[in-house]
């Protein structure tokens, strides 16, 4: 299952990235999602050039598109307030947290 296979990985991703559990190519996917989500200007030339160091051409276009695809979700979620029904297993009545100004 693919749960047992990305169950392990899950405790190095969330709230803290923990390369050590990781891949070398595990954490530059991470870290890529994470620059996109942050601000796609921090995809410099030097980070882009580790990235085509580990991956190939055709596996950065899917990288990267997958990373915008999910960002652009989590950006209209958060943009429309959206919130999961009352009868979902998942978590219910979100809170959007402002960003910090400063």
């Amino acid at each position: 299952m693919v749960s047992e296979q990305v169950g392990p990985k899950e405790k190095h991703i969330f709230k803290h990235i923990n390369p050590e559990g990781l891949s070398r190519r595990e954490a530059l996917a991470v870290e890529v999602s994470s620059r996109i989500a942050l601000d796609p200007h921090l995809v410099d030339d030097a980070f882009f050039a580790k990235l085509k160091a580990e991956f190939s051409e055709e596996e950065l276009v899917e990288l990267i598109f997958a990373a915008s695809l999910y960002n652009f979700g989590n950006k209209f979620n958060i943009t429309m307030r959206l919130d999961t029904d009352a009868d979902s297993p998942y978590a219910h009545n979100l809170e959007y947290t402002p960003p910090q100004r400063g």
